[in-house]
């Protein structure tokens, strides 16, 4: 069985009515920039699917096939804490994206994916991604670099956060110190 088959049994490409994929891509933040050539040609590698509130995308400990695109609703990041609570470390909304390390390697998701209410997201998945990349290089560099982009604005702004973390520690120290 191909690949294309396996995902289109999994994820279904639905079909839209109102908007084509191509529609969705080029409002993507992640897609700014690209030609209608090569939107076209993205079109026909990723997948939309749409989500109930509740719905699982991923669980953490998965395999990591590829990321998702928040093309509509809410869809929360969740981890599992020692104690099996679960903690929300973010709410994603339209134009962000999730599991984009499943595109570098093959470690297991590192968290839960959950729509927060009827969500709709494009998946887009490593092996199509290859495949575009063989048949479209400069479109898979395109799609490689504004993901790299994004990481790295991600990255700055947890190192942000971490140098934010003594400050506060030090705040409630004093603060305790003058009870």
């Amino acid at each position: 069985m191909n690949l294309d088959a396996i995902w289109s049994k999994l994820f279904g490409k639905i079909p839209v009515a109102e908007k084509t994929l191509g529609d969705y891509l080029s409002a993507l933040p992640l897609f700014q920039g690209l030609s209608g050539r090569e939107l076209r040609a993205l079109e026909q590698q990723v997948y939309l699917r749409r989500y109930a509130e509740g719905e699982v995308i991923f669980r953490e400990g998965d395999p990591s096939f590829g990321m998702y695109i928040v093309v509509s609703g809410a869809i929360s990041i969740e981890r599992r804490v020692p104690d099996e609570r679960r903690i929300i470390l973010a709410t994603l909304l339209p134009g962000d994206f999730l599991g984009e390390m499943g595109l570098m390697d093959d470690a297991p998701r590192s968290a839960t994916a959950v729509a927060k209410g009827p969500s709709e997201a494009i998946g887009l998945f490593g092996p199509e991604l290859q495949k575009l990349t063989q048949h479209h290089p400069d479109l898979g560099l395109k799609i490689f670099t504004s993901v790299g982009r994004s990481l790295c604005s991600r990255l700055r702004r947890a190192n942000e956060e971490l140098q934010r973390i003594p400050r506060a520690q030090e705040s409630i120290v004093r603060g305790a110190g003058h009870e």
